[in-house]
C-alpha cells in the first residue's frame, strides 16, 4: 500500500551530510547551499529573509495570562511555500533582454534533492493502524530524486530552467523559511515545561494547544466538543490534518514545517517504527487551493467583469505612473509590453542573490506599497509626466504596478471573484470549525475535528482569502511573501453568556504573518483581539461552498457534446415525421454513401503512388533513428513541425500541463 505520507525522522543527520537513517517519502535532503543575502543592501519583504522571518512570531494573547478567561482549542494554518525558482521558462517566461543568455540568471542548478520511498517488498514490518485492520507498510529503501538526466553539458542540462532545478521548486532558502514556520508554531502552540520562553505565546496557559508536561499526548481535552484523538500521537490524525496541493513546492514546504514542529516527537518514536504522517492532496487541475476557473468557469466571468470595469480602465489607460512604467519597461529592459513574470522575474533574481540589470538595481524599500487610491489619483496628472524619464526607484515602481494589476480582480465588486473561486477551500476550512464552536447545527461527522490544520498552498491561496474576510483585512497591495502564514485561532471561552462580546462561548483570534487583524473585520470590536466566532461563521457561510456553487458561464459556449446529439437526434425525428420527410432521409443517406466511396478510391490510389523514405538521425538514437517521410514535410518530427510527438503529449497531458501551469494560479 503506497502511503500519502510524510516520513520526516531523524532530518538532523541528513542536513550534516549524511544519508538518511530513516525512511522518508517526497522528503528533502538539504545539502550545503549557501543561504545568505549579502549582495544587496535591502531585500524586499516579497524574500523573506531571515530577520523578516523572526518577526513573524505568532503574538502572545493580550489580557490577563493564565487567568483562565479563556482556552485555544483548535488552529487552522494556511502558509504559502517557500522561496522556489521561477514558474517558467523561456521563451514564455520573459523578463529583460539577455535573462536566459546570462548563467546567472538562465541557468539554475539545485542542490535541495527529494528522497521517495516505495512501499515494503514484504508485509512483515506492517502494522495494524485505526482499529481497522489496514496494513500500512514501512518502506524498506529510499530514492534520489534527481533533475540532472538530460544532461547537455557539465554546466546545463536540456530542462526549463537549463540546470537541474524543477520549474518552481522550492529552494534551501524556501526550506529555511518553512522550518522557521514550524517553529513558531510550536513556540506558541505547545507547552513544554522550562523549554517554553516567557516570550513564547505558549508561556500562557490560554495558549496551550498542546501541554508536553500533562501526559504522553498532550494533555489533551476531554470535554465536549470532543477535538483531536487522546489515544493517538499529536502528529497523527484525527489531531492533525495536513492539506496540500500536488505541487513540489507546496507538498515540501508543508513536510519542512511539521518537521520544525514534531521533530522531537517524531525522533522519540524509535528506530524500529517509521513515524508516518498523512497528506491529503487530489488532482492538481481539479484542486480548490486557488481559483480553479476550469471547475468553476463564472470566475474567469468575473475577473473579466473586473477588468472590463471603468475603474480599471481609468487607471490602465490613463495613469501617469503606468505609463511611466512602460516607458520605462520599452526604453530600458527592451520590451514592448510589461510581460505577466516581470513581478517573478525580479523577486526570483533579488531573493537569490542574483544580479539584476543595473536599471533596475534600484531597491531601498523607501516606497513601500502605493495605495489603490493613490495610484488611481495620479490619473489626473498630465501625460506628459508619465513620459519625462524620471526613472528612478524603478524596481518598487514596477513591483507595485504588476501588484496592483495582478490583485484588482480580488477587491473588485465586493471581492466576488475570490468568493467564488475560494468557496471550495473555505468549506473545507469551516468542516473542521463549524462542529466546535456551532456543534448543534453541524455535529461532527465521526471524526473528531482536529486540533491543528495545515494547509500548504500558494500566494494566490493566501491573497483571495484574505480579500473575502471583509474590505480592511487586506487591501490588494501587498504581496503575500514567500512562507506568508495565515492562522484563525479558535478559543473557547469560560463564563460566557449571551450578554457577553461573546455569546457563543468561542472566539477567534484572525494573525497573518505575525500581526493580529482580527479587529479589521467588520463585526468586531476597534482593538480586539478575540470575536465572537459567529462574526466569522456569518462572514464565510454565504460562499462557503463547493458542488453547491452557480459555476455556469455567462460566455457563449458552444453545447456540451451530449446536448448536440440531443439537438441532432431530435431534429432527425422531426425530418423523418414529416409528410415525405422517410424518402428525404434515405435519399440523404444514399447520397453520403456515394460520395464517401468516391472519397475512399480517390485517397487509396494516391496512397498507392506515393513514394516512401528515410531519414536517419545521428543525433538522436543513431542508426535506428528513422523518420518516415511524406510528400508534405509537416510529418517530420522537428521541433517548427512537431507532429505527432507533439500531438500524443499534447493528449497524454505534457504538452497540455505546461500551457494549464501558465494559469495565474500558480504565476507566483
Amino acid at each position: 500500500m503506497i502511503l500519502s505520507a510524510l516520513l520526516i525522522l531523524n532530518q538532523l543527520s541528513v542536513i550534516s551530510g549524511a544519508k538518511p537513517v530513516f525512511p522518508f517519502s517526497s522528503m528533502a535532503s538539504p545539502e550545503p547551499e549557501e543561504n545568505v543575502y549579502n549582495k544587496y543592501a535591502k531585500y524586499p519583504a516579497y524574500c523573506s529573509t531571515p530577520e523578516e522571518m523572526e518577526q513573524r512570531a505568532v503574538p502572545p494573547l493580550q489580557g490577563n495570562s493564565n487567568d483562565g478567561s479563556s482556552k485555544l482549542i483548535h488552529v487552522t494554518a494556511l502558509i504559502r511555500h517557500g522561496a522556489r525558482t521561477p514558474f517558467g521558462g523561456a521563451p514564455r517566461y520573459q523578463c529583460w533582454d539577455g535573462y536566459w543568455d546570462n548563467e546567472e540568471t538562465g541557468i539554475w542548478n539545485c542542490d535541495l534533492k527529494t528522497y521517495i520511498s516505495p512501499p515494503a517488498a514484504t508485509k512483515e514490518k506492517g502494522q495494524f493502524v485505526d482499529g481497522e485492520g489496514l496494513l500500512e507498510e514501512e518502506p524498506d529503501f529510499l530514492f534520489e530524486k534527481r533533475y540532472d538526466a538530460l544532461t547537455i553539458s557539465p554546466e546545463k542540462t536540456g530542462n526549463n530552467l537549463n540546470g537541474t532545478c524543477q520549474l518552481g521548486q522550492l529552494l534551501m532558502r524556501g526550506y529555511d523559511q518553512e522550518l522557521r514556520n514550524g517553529l513558531h508554531l510550536r513556540q506558541a502552540y505547545f507547552y513544554d515545561g522550562d523549554k517554553t520562553a516567557d516570550e513564547h505565546a505558549a508561556s500562557d496557559s490560554r495558549m496551550r494547544l498542546w501541554d508536553l508536561t500533562q501526559d504522553s499526548n498532550g494533555g489533551r481535552r476531554t470535554s465536549t466538543p470532543v477535538i483531536g484523538d487522546p489515544t493517538k500521537e499529536i502528529y497523527q490524525e484525527p489531531n492533525l490534518r495536513y492539506r496540500a496541493d500536488d505541487e513540489q513546492r507546496t507538498l515540501m514546504s508543508g513536510q519542512v514545517l511539521l518537521r520544525g514542529l514534531f521533530e522531537s516527537e517524531l525522533k522519540s518514536s524509535g528506530d524500529d517504527e517509521a513515524a508516518v504522517i498523512r497528506l491529503h492532496t487530489a488532482d492538481y487541475f481539479l484542486d480548490t487551493l486557488t481559483i480553479n476557473k476550469y471547475t468553476c468557469p463564472r470566475t474567469l466571468d468575473l475577473q473579466n467583469e473586473a477588468y472590463a470595469s471603468d475603474e480599471y480602465k481609468k487607471w490602465i489607460d490613463n495613469s501617469v505612473e503606468v505609463k511611466a512604467v512602460k516607458t520605462f519597461a520599452k526604453e530600458e529592459l527592451g520590451m514592448d509590453e510589461m510581460p505577466y513574470s516581470m513581478l517573478d522575474c525580479m523577486m526570483t533574481t533579488i531573493c537569490t542573490d542574483r544580479t539584476l540589470p543595473d536599471s533596475l538595481n534600484d531597491y531601498d524599500g523607501s516606497l513601500g506599497p502605493t495605495p489603490w487610491e493613490e495610484s488611481v489619483q495620479s490619473s489626473s496628472m498630465s501625460a506628459a509626466e508619465g513620459e519625462s524619464g524620471d526613472f528612478t526607484n524603478m524596481f518598487e515602481r514596477i513591483a507595485n504596478f504588476a501588484i496592483k494589476n495582478f490583485t484588482f480582480p480580488y477587491k473588485y465588486n465586493n471581492a466576488a471573484y475570490p468568493k467564488l473561486g475560494m468557496g471550495p477551500l473555505w468549506k473545507e476550512i469551516m468542516a473542521n470549525i463549524l462542529p466546535i464552536v456551532d456543534s448543534a447545527n453541524n455535529p461532527s461527522s465521526g471524526t473528531p475535528p482536529p486540533k491543528l490544520a495545515l494547509f500548504s498552498g500558494h500566494d494566490t491561496t493566501l491573497m483571495p482569502i484574505l480579500a473575502t474576510l471583509g474590505d480592511n483585512v487586506w487591501d490588494g497591495t501587498d504581496w503575500a511573501p514567500y512562507a506568508s502564514m495565515l492562522q484563525i485561532e479558535i478559543h473557547e471561552i469560560t463564563n460566557s453568556d449571551e450578554t457577553s462580546d461573546f455569546p457563543s462561548g468561542y472566539a477567534f483570534r484572525l494573525i497573518f504573518n505575525g500581526k493580529v487583524l482580527t479587529s479589521k473585520m467588520d463585526g468586531c470590536a476597534a482593538g480586539s483581539e478575540l470575536c465572537d466566532s459567529q462574526v466569522l461563521v456569518k462572514q464565510v457561510e454565504g460562499f462557503a461552498k463547493y458542488q453547491e456553487r452557480d459555476c455556469a458561464s455567462t460566455a457563449s459556449v458552444a453545447p456540451p457534446a451530449d446536448d448536440l446529439m440531443t439537438e441532432m437526434k431530435d431534429a432527425a425525428e422531426t425530418l423523418v415525421a414529416a409528410q415525405g420527410g422517410v424518402w428525404v432521409v434515405m435519399s440523404l443517406v444514399i447520397v453520403s454513401m456515394a460520395l464517401g466511396s468516391m472519397l475512399t478510391c480517390f485517397l487509396m490510389k494516391r496512397r498507392m503512388r506515393k513514394p516512401y523514405g528515410y531519414r536517419q538521425d545521428s543525433s538522436g538514437l543513431g542508426d535506428l533513428s528513422m523518420s518516415v517521410m511524406d510528400d508534405d514535410e509537416n510529418h517530420f518530427h522537428s521541433e517548427d513541425s512537431p507532429g505527432i510527438d507533439s500531438v500524443g503529449s499534447a493528449k497524454y497531458g505534457s504538452t497540455h500541463s505546461d500551457e494549464m501551469k501558465f494559469d495565474e494560479n500558480n504565476l507566483i
